[in-house]
């Protein structure tokens, strides 16, 4: 029973031992499933601590990770002639984030004026009690004494970054009052005198409980807001308040940026499809000013050719011996006179410039057909163009403008890390050049954590935006591909019966 009590082992913590965690002693940010802890130790007087006069002071240190250890940093006033019950009240020395509480080491030291050590405590952080309490103090050697003691106060939480304890405090509201109805209830039925014994022990509880002393009521109070400030959850609600206005202003870009839909008549109001078309309505007018001109260049040539023709046969209708003659036949046929149809000649001629229009007529639509097909091919060519052209302006504007968001949040990055060094330059708390490095390097740690996972978001947002805009793309493409083929097959059915219409009537 003796060996196997010397020959023991203590378990590493349960995190170091899981295969699906990952250790990294020199890291500066909470370990997974491990919340960080905040202490704070002042220390308010000693007892018996030496039976002459002389001075004395006390240094608090903390052991652990590198991160957590801090060493000859935290001192008392010296107080001078006094050994026996120094009164060392003053400022708190404060442990904001202990990385790895189940490692964390407390040393409480009590030196003479000479530098020569006097007594000394060494405590686990995770066996520390909150509250007032009375510290007996050993030898170097890890030896008790009998009468050497130091009175402190000590506060036990759950780290709170920066920024967050207002939310947290928020969170704690409902617990304290129903903590305080509770009270209220189970002293109500009191006399007067336990009641105010009750009410007394409770405004020391509370106020014991606010400043983290009270053992049982920290324990619950660290476990409520363990629950809320966890790893992920001080990371996302820290995201989410030190960067509200930067999403804000991003999404507000996103929205005003947001992709004009490509459509047909979109891509007809351009500037240059509107040019090609004014083009294109100025040579369709010349060729019909140039058709109708050659029409009425033939129809006058036509019309002289019919008068000239007209007026022979009048001449020769008029001579004596057809007068005759042609009187016998209008008697034979009823004394109907046909204008010269039954000649042969006139006859010839009407059906030769009826051919000779109708040619010309057919011509002049086929080249009318060809025009507006070229055009209509031209004008296809140029939607898609111009569909490429304006799809390829939109990638590249969304691109630049992803760039442009992630500048910006990397500048706005760099401003929190500015402002956050001068304020924390400009706090009172802080002791000396090592803890305001520590409290920096800390602040921009939980800065970059914010910063990738705000970057996260703004990639994943961005993906599927240029998911959404390709798609976006191909169904623009599909509709305009089918449109131009409807235009094609109108173009080459389309027939102009405008001609037709002016055809001249030949009489005789």
């Amino acid at each position: 029973m003796f060996l196997s009590f010397l020959f023991s082992y203590l378990l590493k913590p349960d995190f170091m031992r899981r295969p699906d965690r990952t250790f990294d002693p020199y890291a500066e940010s909470p370990v997974d499933g491990v919340i960080a802890a905040f202490c704070s130790v002042r220390v308010i007087s000693g007892q018996f601590l030496s039976d002459k006069k002389i001075g004395t002071y006390v240094e608090v240190d903390m052991y652990g990770l590198p991160a957590d250890t801090i060493r000859k940093e935290y001192r008392t006033r010296t107080i001078p002639a006094n050994g026996l019950n120094p009164k060392y009240d003053e400022s708190v020395f404060e442990f904001r984030k202990i990385v790895l509480p189940d490692l964390a080491i407390l040393r409480i030291a009590v030196y003479e004026e000479t530098g020569k050590l006097i007594g000394q405590r060494v405590l686990p952080l995770d066996g520390l009690q909150a509250g007032y309490r009375h510290i007996s103090l050993r030898t170097e050697g890890n030896f008790p004494l009998s009468l050497p003691t130091i009175f402190c106060q000590i506060i036990l939480k759950s780290y709170v970054p920066d920024g967050l304890s207002a939310f947290v405090d928020q969170l704690n509201k409902p617990l304290l009052m129903k903590r305080t109805e509770e009270l209220l209830n189970a002293t109500s039925n009191s006399s007067f005198e336990n009641c105010s014994t009750s009410t007394s022990s409770s405004v020391r509880r509370s106020r014991v409980n606010d400043s983290g002393s009270a053992s049982a009521s920290a324990h619950d109070t660290k476990a409520t807001i363990t629950t809320v400030s966890s790893n992920a959850s001080i990371s996302t609600y820290g995201t989410v308040e030190t960067n509200t206005s930067m999403a804000t202003s991003i999404k507000s870009k996103s929205q005003n940026d947001a992709a004009t839909p490509i459509t047909s008549d979109y891509l007809r109001d351009h500037k240059t499809f509107c040019k090609i078309k004014t083009k294109q309505d100025k040579e369709l007018s010349l060729m019909k000013k140039k058709h109708a001109k050659e029409q009425n260049l033939l129809g006058e040539q036509q019309s002289k050719m019919m008068s000239k023709a007209k007026t022979d046969y009048e001449k020769i209708s008029r001579s004596p011996m057809m007068s005759s003659g042609s009187s016998k036949k209008e008697l034979s046929n009823g004394g109907s006179s046909s204008e010269g149809k039954n000649d042969p000649k006139l006859m010839d001629l009407i059906n030769e410039q009826n051919v000779e229009w109708t040619s010309l007529v057919q011509r002049q639509l086929t080249e009318l057909n060809v025009l507006r097909r070229q055009h209509t091919k031209e004008q296809c060519d140029l939607l898609i163009s111009l569909l490429d052209e304006s799809q390829k302006t939109q990638i590249k504007e969304i691109t630049e403008r992803h760039s442009r968001e992630k500048k910006d949040l990397e500048l706005s990055q760099v401003r929190q890390n500015i402002e956050d060094s001068k304020r924390l330059g400009s706090e009172k708390n802080i002791r000396n050049r090592s803890d305001l490095d520590r409290r920096v390097r800390e602040l921009k740690s939980n800065n970059t954590k914010k910063f990738l996972e705000e970057r996260k978001r703004q990639m994943m947002k961005q993906d599927r935006e240029k998911e959404n805009l390709t798609k976006s793309h191909e169904t623009q493409k599909t509709a305009l591909m089918n449109e131009i083929d409807k235009m094609l097959e109108y173009s080459i059915n389309y027939q102009d019966e405008t001609p037709n219409a002016r055809f001249p009537s030949s009489s005789v």
